[in-house]
């Protein structure tokens, strides 16, 4: 437990002559919060800082890399086929994987951000930056010399990653005389006719960009009607790459170059890449020959089919470990079903299907591809329980909530394999693309962590991995509950919503699955509702699934934040699990054990109950007053949800205006909760 705890608290310092200063943040925050090259509050107010170089815990060793590695150059391709960019400095992450280094972080530096200082009170700038930290500053201007003196709480930021403080120079571009290309300069803040920026001052206590306007005291003359800087990081690339200014892009160059001014903590000045997948790679533990694996194996490509052999060392290894956990904890149950699993593998009779099996289904997208592989990954390397193996005596009134919610499944999940990392960052925008001054398709550059410093590498006894590019991840075994829909209800609710699948030979899943347009560019499925099949399918699942995450909470003793979802669109079903750290706390376990039946009756009322309402469910029928979950939670950002789905209601893909109306899956069973 103490290596745990230690694991768990962090400390961001600054180095100063004078004194050290740290703040604590646990690993959670380090992740997805706290991350290297961000502008942040330091602890009480005290100043703006911008993170930097960033300490582990510990590193993974390079086999254990791949997956995640994988994952992130997928990533890559679709953020590019999408007009985005990547850092050039972001080494390739398949063919250069030596040069990454993985690991959970527990420290990160910050540095003062160097920008200009403002008077609280009258609002008069402050570029001089020679002073210390052993005098207070106070405001220059002799009328106030109030104490009230801060950073400007602005930046700008552009596309390709760059920020830069408001400051006496600020970056800015120049025409040659002879018409050539731009070049980089730079302009001072400063009046015009005192030629100092001794007496300038911003009116007003308005932080509004626009209201931000530079006068001089002394003068009483405008000299900056608004703040404006130019990025020198890609005009130095686009005088080397001429072309890309005026292929597939609109506007003039001094659109491309344009850098955005921000609040230094607003979403636009950083966006953090994440990835939350499931861990493939794992020994496979029990049979994966059920009719739906069975099913899902065959729709996958002979060369892309999951290994046909098992190796029974990882098998007993892994079956081994999780026995010594059971008897460690008295839990003679787990004790005895791992027993058996250890005979059945010793014996053969764990067996995943076999790859020379004949009989392929229809052919799917590499999206889904991936999904069904997730699918078979689950149902045979992670240990699931029946949920009504542990709620023996409430087994009917199980069985009759699952029929009200058309649920096929509802198992105990002890062991799910999530990794949770973060990879980089972009600024100005989460797509690959934006817009600024007119001009379209400008490409967002996702950018690199600073290399691993040698402090770092001594830290974990790695030297060898100074230079390196960190990603800072966490991979750990949650716990949760998995639910699925039947998926003959499935293919009726669609056809009462004039979705009529193929192939009625098939079985449903196939036919289900082999119907879902591909999606393989839109991670976020920022266009879902473009897409008629899985816009239905997808909305339905993933809409049940948030509000069981609502419900989750009530009963397990989670908060929101700490909630998170896995979807398994070929099973018709998802995960809700506890993510709040990389070791199990026993909430879903007690939920399941104590609180099933009202968790499952909960889901219903979850589904239908919003705050807003009537607003709500005549627009796209999903708010934060309803379905929607913090974004950390839901790796799609919320998109695709409506209460419609299952209650019935406005289309949620129509304009208000319209009388469309969908038929909810809810209505189409009887008898309802």
């Amino acid at each position: 437990m103490a290596k745990d705890k230690s694991t768990t608290e962090a400390a961001i310092t600054e180095q100063s002559v004078e004194r050290s200063y740290s703040m604590q943040r646990g690993v959670s925050q380090l992740l997805f919060n706290y991350l290297p090259n961000r502008t942040v509050d330091w602890e009480g107010g005290l100043a703006i800082v911008q993170l930097g170089n960033v300490r582990f815990s510990s590193v993974w060793e390079e086999d254990r890399k791949a997956t995640l590695l994988r994952e992130i150059s997928d990533a890559f391709g679709r953020w590019q086929a999408r007009g985005g960019r990547v850092d050039p400095a972001y080494p390739d992450p398949l063919r250069d994987g030596d040069r990454f280094t993985v690991g959970a972080p527990t420290e990160i530096d910050a540095a003062v951000m160097q920008s200009a200082l403002i008077c609280q009170r009258c609002g008069q700038i402050l570029f001089d930056r020679r002073h210390d930290r052993t005098t207070s500053i106070h405001c220059s201007n002799p009328e106030c010399a109030s104490p009230r003196v801060h950073q400007i709480p602005f930046v700008f930021v552009h596309g390709c990653g760059e920020l830069v403080p408001i400051n006496e120079w600020l970056p800015a571009t120049k025409q040659a005389e002879d018409g050539g290309p731009l070049s980089p300069t730079s302009h001072p803040i400063r009046c015009p006719q005192c030629h100092s920026g001794d007496h300038l001052y911003i009116p007003g206590r308005s932080e509004r960009v626009k209201d931000m306007k530079v006068l001089c005291r002394k003068c009483n003359i405008l000299v900056l009607d608004r703040f404006t800087c130019r990025c020198h990081r890609c005009l130095r690339r686009l005088n080397k790459e001429p072309g890309e200014a005026t292929t597939q892009r609109s506007g003039t160059i001094v659109s491309a170059l344009a850098m955005r001014l921000a609040r230094y903590s607003a979403s636009d000045t950083y966006y953090p890449q994440t990835l939350s997948l499931l861990r493939l790679d794992r020994p496979r533990l029990r049979s994966a020959d059920d009719q739906l694996s069975t099913t899902l194996f065959k729709m996958l490509p002979p060369s892309r089919r999951p290994e046909a052999t098992v190796s029974t060392t990882d098998s007993i290894a892994a079956l081994n470990e999780r026995l010594r956990v059971a008897e460690n904890s008295g839990d003679v149950a787990e004790q005895k079903r791992l027993e058996k699993r250890m005979v059945d593998v010793l014996t053969g009779k764990v067996t995943p299907p076999s790859a020379s099996e004949q009989g392929l289904l229809p052919t799917v997208s590499p999206d889904t591809e991936k999904a069904i592989k997730e699918s078979l990954a689950f149902r045979g390397t992670v240990t699931t329980v029946p949920a009504e193996e542990k709620v023996q005596k409430l087994a009917p009134e199980i069985q009759r909530l699952k029929a009200a919610l058309g649920l096929d499944e509802v198992l105990y999940v002890d062991d799910l394999p999530i990794i949770n990392a973060t990879y980089g960052y972009t600024r100005r925008h989460f797509e690959p693309t934006y817009e600024e001054l007119g001009a379209r398709n400008l490409p967002v550059e996702v950018r690199a962590f600073p290399a691993v410093q040698k402090f770092a590498a001594q830290a974990v006894g790695r030297t060898d991995l100074i230079g390196t590019i960190p990603i800072l991840a966490r991979e750990g075994e949650h716990e949760g509950i998995f639910l699925s829909l039947k998926s003959n209800l499935v293919i009726a609710w669609l056809a009462s919503n004039g979705i009529a699948l193929p192939n009625s030979e098939l079985p449903d899943i196939a036919r289900i699955t082999a119907a879902l347009e591909p999606a393989d560019h839109d991670r976020y499925l920022d266009q879902i509702w473009s897409l008629p099949t899985r816009r239905m399918v997808f909305g339905l699942i993933h809409s049940i699934s948030h509000a069981a995450m609502r419900a989750i909470t009530r009963y397990a003793g989670i908060d929101r934040t700490s909630v998170a979802e896995y979807i398994f669109l070929p099973m018709l079903g998802f995960v809700v699990y506890d993510n709040s750290s990389s070791f199990k706390l026993g909430g879903i376990a007690t939920l399941v054990r104590d609180h099933l039946a009202a968790f499952l009756q909960n889901i219903a009322n979850e589904a239908v109950e919003c705050l807003y309402d009537p607003d709500c469910s005549d627009h796209t029928g999903a708010c934060h007053g309803c379905l929607h979950s913090p974004e950390i939670s839901c790796r799609t950002f919320n998109h695709g949800l409506s209460r419609s789905f299952l209650t019935g209601g406005h289309t949620p893909w129509a304009d208000v205006s319209l009388d469309s109306q969908i038929t909810g899956f809810w209505e189409t069973i009887r008898p309802t909760p």
